[in-house]
C-alpha cells in the first residue's frame, strides 16, 4: 500500500475569519445597521465556533495611536514628549537655546562617564546608577536633536526645488539656443533657395532657336520653361514657410 503523500506550505494557512463574510452573513449585518437593530446576535456556523454578528463589522480607524508588529505608531505624525515615553527630562519645558542644552548635556556626560570609570575601580557593584544615567542623558540630546527634523526636512525640500528649478531654466535656455540656431539655419537656406529660384528663373527666360526637322521649322531648346519655374518656386516658398512656422511655435 502506498504511502499518501502530504503536501505542505511553507507558510501558514490564513485564518478562518475569511469564511464568516458569506452572503447571509453580510445581508444580515447590512440589515440589522439599517434598522439600527442590536448586533450582539451569535450566529452558529459549523464547523467555525459562534461570533457575534458585530465582529463582521469593519474596526473604527484608530483615532490617535495603532500597533503594528509590537511598535507603536502615531496617526499624527509628531514628537512624542519625553514625558510620554517614560524619560526624565533634563533640560526645561519652555523654549530654550537648543545648542546651549546640548553643551550642557554633553558637559554632563563626560561626567558621568568619569564618574563610571570611578565607581568601576572602587566599587563595581554600584555601576548600573552611573548606566542609567548616561542612558537618560543620551535619549535626551536625542530628543533635542529629533526637534530639528521638521526645520530639516523643509530646508532638504526647498533645496530640492531649487534644484529642479535651476535644471529647466537650464533646459529651456539650452532649448532657446538650439531653437535659435535652427531658425538661423532655415533663413540660410531660404536665401540660398530664393537666389537658386532666381537664377532658374533666369535661365528659363533665355530661349535659344535651333534648327528643326527637313521642313526647315525652328523648335524651342530649353530644359524648362517660366511657368514650371514660377511652380517650383512656389512650392518651395511654401515648404520654407512651413518650416519656418513650426519651429516658432517651438519656440
Amino acid at each position: 500500500m502506498a504511502e499518501q503523500q502530504s503536501t505542505g506550505s511553507a507558510w501558514p494557512n490564513p485564518p478562518s475569519f475569511y469564511k464568516r463574510y458569506t452572503e447571509e452573513n453580510l445581508e444580515s449585518l447590512k440589515s440589522a445597521k439599517k434598522n439600527n437593530a442590536l448586533l450582539d446576535t451569535v450566529i452558529s456556523q459549523p464547523p467555525l465556533p459562534d461570533f457575534y454578528l458585530h465582529s463582521l463589522a469593519p474596526p473604527a480607524p484608530p483615532a490617535d495611536s495603532y500597533k503594528i508588529f509590537d511598535q507603536t505608531w502615531q496617526v499624527e505624525d509628531k514628537l512624542a514628549t519625553l514625558k510620554e515615553l517614560g524619560v526624565k527630562q533634563l533640560f526645561p519645558s519652555e523654549s530654550i537655546d537648543r545648542v546651549q542644552e546640548l553643551k550642557k548635556l554633553n558637559r554632563a556626560l563626560i561626567a558621568q562617564y568619569l564618574s563610571l570609570l570611578d565607581v568601576l575601580v572602587h566599587n563595581p557593584d554600584e555601576f548600573g546608577k552611573r548606566i542609567e544615567n548616561i542612558s537618560t542623558i543620551f535619549i535626551n540630546m536625542h530628543h533635542i536633536l529629533n526637534e530639528y527634523r521638521p526645520h530639516q526636512a523643509r530646508e532638504t525640500l526647498k533645496l530640492l526645488m531649487e534644484n529642479q528649478v535651476a535644471k529647466k531654466r537650464q533646459q529651456t535656455a539650452e532649448l532657446q539656443r538650439k531653437s535659435k540656431e535652427a531658425l538661423q539655419m532655415l533663413n540660410l537656406f531660404g536665401r540660398e533657395i530664393e537666389q537658386s529660384l532666381a537664377n532658374h528663373v533666369e535661365t528659363g527666360s533665355m530661349i535659344k532657336m535651333e534648327p528643326g526637322g527637313s521642313d526647315g521649322t525652328m523648335k524651342l531648346a530649353h530644359t524648362e520653361t517660366k511657368a514650371n519655374t514660377l511652380l517650383h518656386q512656389a512650392s518651395h516658398d511654401k515648404l520654407y514657410t512651413d518650416l519656418v512656422s513650426a519651429v516658432n511655435k517651438i519656440v
